[in-house]
């Protein structure tokens, strides 16, 4: 067998085999899979997880970035499921329409609520599935202003639990900019109701307008916030004043960053301008977070698009795309996470295909895929904690 490869099932429990895996060799080397370049700030992240482990309460948050690979949300709900497993649950964090699954409409960042608004109820909460403890408080992302409903939250029976407030004076300097309003709840809930309601005390309303939910318990913990959007490139983040707001709310302890996949499709792809527009978000979140690390992952191997598969062709960028990703991260002081090659780096697409765990598309993977990226970033991140553990007690 070459240098570098192994099975897959030799990683760990941690990374257990997928369902339906084939026993294909994966090019996996797990001594690779680690956390490179660990920053003083990163070492904070890890400190906040030892007190929870100690039972010394306070939350460690993290805000998880991405492209479509982060957007569907297996990949980093597994990493979200395996901390807080260990470290305590903190809530499920921020969820977006498309994730609520209340409106399933392609590159949705928004929802606008329009005409007869008592017939449009969107359904926010966990699914059966998701381990995650139920919520008691609820931070809503939405538009405040003269002509915009306000929100009503009920339970599964219709009771009303809370009403947020959207109505403003038409000359109120916020309007235009996205708002955020915390709700507490009068229990613990695990899926609720939010409908828009008119005020009869303002005339003029004609929509609301709806960007997310973040859902929170207060308890000590994880609190992991998943923020994907399919298509997004560095300038999709750098440009939104929604994801500013998010950061500038949420002051996350570690910041993950997953993006590069669709800055390098493109055959107009240049490396200095791709280097340019991650140092340039970098240099935005920390001006709007100055204390969160920063943990930069590659973006893993891929193709360019072709409508047939054996049709599709490497796509040579993505290692280009590892290479800026790295110096960027030595530069600016920042963790990084190399999925590129822990997944088997040019070319390794291919064999993730063929095992099942990526899709015919030869750019996305499948659920198995996805979950098992999350073993693996768990599994990296869980020694990257034992390491500072074991550095510290020296």
């Amino acid at each position: 067998m070459a240098a570098g490869l192994c099975l897959l099932a030799s990683i760990g429990a941690s990374a257990a085999l997928p369902q339906g895996f084939r026993g294909i060799l994966i090019p996996i080397n797990p001594e690779i899979n680690r956390i490179e370049n660990p920053t003083p700030s990163l070492g904070i992240f890890y400190e906040k997880l030892r007190d929870l482990k100690a039972a010394k309460g306070g939350q460690a948050i993290v805000f998880h970035i991405g492209d479509s690979h982060v957007e569907a949300g297996f990949f980093p709900g597994v990493v979200r499921a395996g901390l807080q497993q260990m470290f305590g649950d903190a809530g499920r964090g921020y969820v977006k329409p498309t994730v609520i699954g209340v409106y399933p409409k392609k590159n949705l960042i928004a929802i606008t609520l329009r005409q007869d608004v008592k017939a449009i109820r969107l359904r926010a909460g966990l699914k059966d599935t998701d381990p995650a403890k139920g919520f008691n408080r609820m931070v809503l992302y939405h538009e405040k202003g003269f002509e915009y409903y306000d929100f009503e939250v009920l339970d599964d029976a219709n009771h009303l639990l809370a009403t947020v407030r959207t109505g403003r004076p038409k000359d109120w300097p916020g309007m235009g900019s996205v708002q955020t309003t915390n709700v507490e709840l009068p229990g613990t809930y695990r899926s609720v109701v939010l409908r828009s309601a008119a005020d009869p005390q303002r005339k003029g309303q004609r929509y609301a307008q709806l960007y997310g939910v973040s859902l929170e318990n207060g308890d000590s913990g994880v609190v992991y916030h998943n923020y994907g959007i399919n298509g997004a490139n560095c300038d999709t983040f750098l440009k939104s004043s929604f994801f500013h707001k998010q950061l500038e709310r949420i002051q996350p302890d570690l910041v993950v960053i997953s993006l590069g996949t669709n800055d390098a499709s493109t055959p107009a792809f240049r490396q200095a301008d791709f280097a340019a527009r991650l140092d340039a978000l970098l240099t935005k979140v920390r001006e709007i977070s100055p204390q969160s690390a920063v943990l930069l992952t590659t973006a893993p191997d891929s193709y360019f698009a072709r409508l047939r598969r054996r049709t599709a062709k490497p796509n040579p960028n993505m290692a280009m795309v590892r290479e800026v990703i790295i110096d960027t991260a030595a530069r600016r002081g920042c963790a990084y996470w190399d999925l590129f090659s822990i997944m088997g780096g040019p070319d390794s697409m291919k064999l993730w295909r063929d095992s099942t765990l990526a899709n015919t598309d030869n750019i996305h993977f499948t659920k198995d895929g996805y979950e098992h990226q999350g073993r693996l970033l768990l599994d990296a991140l869980l020694k990257g904690y034992a390491s500072n553990a074991e550095t510290r007690s020296r």
